[in-house]
């Protein structure tokens, strides 16, 4: 607790802001009157002063297409990352999204690599030269590593994290850590440490948490490939609410150990590291070299399944899909049933067959991680908020006031919850084998993107943590002006979907603008690889007839760039 001698939480938190915006350099501050408006995709485009055509080229490229440039010697690390810089400093000046800014020192590791590559002629390792961005929580040597607390502000990263000395080790480049909600426990990046940050397609709504720092660089293309953690949705509400790619692997098959955070300790429900992207491919990148390295021989609790490579040609032709509609507690938002129809129509004109989903073991699942996260009724939340004089932010305290019930379970209460959690994953294993499908098609959220402090259920990703299974959202579109609710909505099932209708009524579509639309596909438990080949094939069948390919997407970007900075 702070003391009349100590800083006040605000002095602290002043401090660190501070921080962040002095490590930008001056060079590469926004003229003030391009940070007006409500979308900022497009900011990087409006700053020629800032980024040449030839970074912005750069930087809109994915992961796997960089590095093949990079190793081919045709750029360097150096060029690259210092792109990926510049754009992550104009990313935090529109959405506020970064809590640790390393520019210096990745321009160094860049020369580094630059040099080792001129003499050896090969790069130190799969990741040669790659700038990855990393959750603020998540440890990395010489950096704090604080959960968004004011009482940790300055603790220390005690070395690396395992995915990051992976990383490192494979010739990563770490140029930034970014912003995560005070205590990570919320679909908010929101705390007093670091402020709020933004969607950068609409600042009036949320990136989403607890990666949501991630989720608005990646969406901003400040980073090729980011790291982010998940424990109820916590990569994917945030990828999803920001139009991008994110994966949530099953526990014990991506290395996680080596990040601070509350809950340390509890297995009741243990979260994951996972990949964060603009492209599946990229998703692909990450778990190959994370498991390339073996890391179950440095973290026990890992299962030792290497990657296994699973093509589209290695699936049934006919795949079949599981489509849950909505989960009978809250009702997805117009946008969302669109993109449910709009999809499931171009599966059955390929060929996929369609299941309907009965959500029937959805709410008791819930109701039981809802209670996992908090079996000693949030004490340990409320003590160290307390010990910081770090007032809860608006999300943290409806969630301590309202799902932490009850109070403290006994040690004899957490068995019992355990084997409640068993049988409920047996149960709905049971149900997917009988229905034959090979992924389940669902919403990421009840919204496309939730308005500032309205991130109030998380049911349609925390489900598929209570059962363990992988889960991977993708873009599919975005809110429309016609989107409105469909005749066969059926009636408000209760006080949280009377909730979420309101918060669409409140002002439709405008309230929404711009936003993306993603969905989530899941997969069997420890299936990553056929549930990524089976997302291919979906995206597949999504952009057929309606998208160029990539190197037109990219030569129509470069035109429209041109057009942009001539008007300026």
């Amino acid at each position: 607790m702070a003391t009349a001698s100590s800083p006040s939480w605000q002095d602290v938190a002043a401090r660190k802001q501070k921080e962040v915006y002095d490590a930008i350099p001056s060079a590469w501050l926004v003229r003030r009157h391009l940070l007006n408006g409500h979308n900022f995709t497009d900011l990087p485009m409006k700053c020629p002063h800032i980024m040449s055509n030839e970074e912005l080229f750069i930087t809109e490229q994915r992961a796997v297409d960089i590095l093949a440039q990079i190793h081919s010697r045709a750029w360097t690390s150096y060029q690259v990352t210092l792109a990926f810089c510049k754009r992550a400093a104009l990313a935090h000046q529109a959405t506020n999204c970064l809590a640790l800014i390393m520019f210096d020192s990745a321009l160094e590791r860049a020369k580094e690599l630059d040099a080792y590559m001129a003499k050896h002629n090969r790069p130190v390792g799969p990741l040669h030269g790659l700038p990855i961005s990393v959750k603020e929580h998540i440890y990395l040597e010489n950096t704090p590593s604080t959960s968004g607390l004011i009482s940790w502000a300055d603790a220390p990263s005690p070395g690396d994290a395992l995915i990051c000395k992976v990383f490192r080790e494979a010739g990563a480049v770490f140029h930034v850590k970014t912003t995560n909600p005070q205590t990570l426990m919320a679909l908010e990046t929101h705390s007093n440490l670091f402020g709020r940050t933004l969607n950068p397609f609409n600042i009036n709504l949320t990136s989403g948490g607890s990666s949501g720092g991630e989720s608005a660089l990646v969406a901003m293309r400040g980073s090729p490939l980011g790291i982010g953690t998940d424990i109820g949705g916590s990569i994917r509400g945030p990828s999803g609410f920001c139009g991008g790619w994110g994966l949530k692997a099953s526990v014990a098959r991506i290395p996680h150990s080596g990040l601070s955070g509350l809950h340390s300790g509890m297995e009741n429900i243990i979260g994951c590291v996972g990949p964060m992207a603009n492209s599946l491919a990229d998703l692909q990148l990450f778990c190959k070299v994370a498991l390339a390295a073996e890391p179950w021989d440095f973290e026990p609790s890992l299962i030792d399944i290497p990657w296994r490579d699973v093509k589209t040609e290695d699936l049934p032709e006919r795949l079949t899909i599981g489509v849950l509609w909505e989960d009978n507690t809250v009702t997805p938002h117009p946008p969302i049933q669109r993109a449910l129809k709009e999809t499931v129509a171009k599966l059955r004109a390929a060929g996929h067959r369609i299941v309907n989903w009965d959500p029937q073991h959805h709410a008791a699942l819930l109701k039981w991680i809802n209670a996992a996260y908090f079996l000693d009724g949030a004490a340990e939340y409320k003590n160290t908020l307390l010990q910081g004089s770090d007032p809860p932010v608006p999300m943290i305290e409806w969630l301590i006031d309202t799902e932490s019930k009850p109070l403290r379970h006994t040690v004899e209460e957490t068995w019992k919850s355990n084997s409640e959690r068993d049988r409920l994953r047996t149960a709905f294993s049971v149900q997917w084998r009988e229905s034959g499908i090979d992924a389940l098609l669902c919403p990421v959220n009840p919204a496309c993107a939730s308005a500032h402090d309205e991130s109030r259920y998380w049911g349609y990703t925390a489900v598929f943590n209570a059962t363990d299974l992988p889960g991977v959202v993708f873009p599919v579109t975005k809110v429309l002006e016609t989107d409105t609710w469909d005749e066969s909505t059926g009636d408000v099932k209760g006080e949280r979907d009377e909730l979420y209708r309101r918060y669409w009524n409140e002002g439709g579509w405008e309230k929404y603008k711009d936003a993306p639309v993603n969905l989530q596909l899941v997969g069997k438990r420890l299936r990553e690889e056929k549930l990524l080949a089976v997302a291919e094939v979906v995206e597949g069948v999504i952009r057929a007839g309606n998208v160029t390919d990539r190197t037109e997407k990219t030569e129509e970007y470069v035109k429209e760039t041109e057009m942009v900075q001539s008007r300026l």
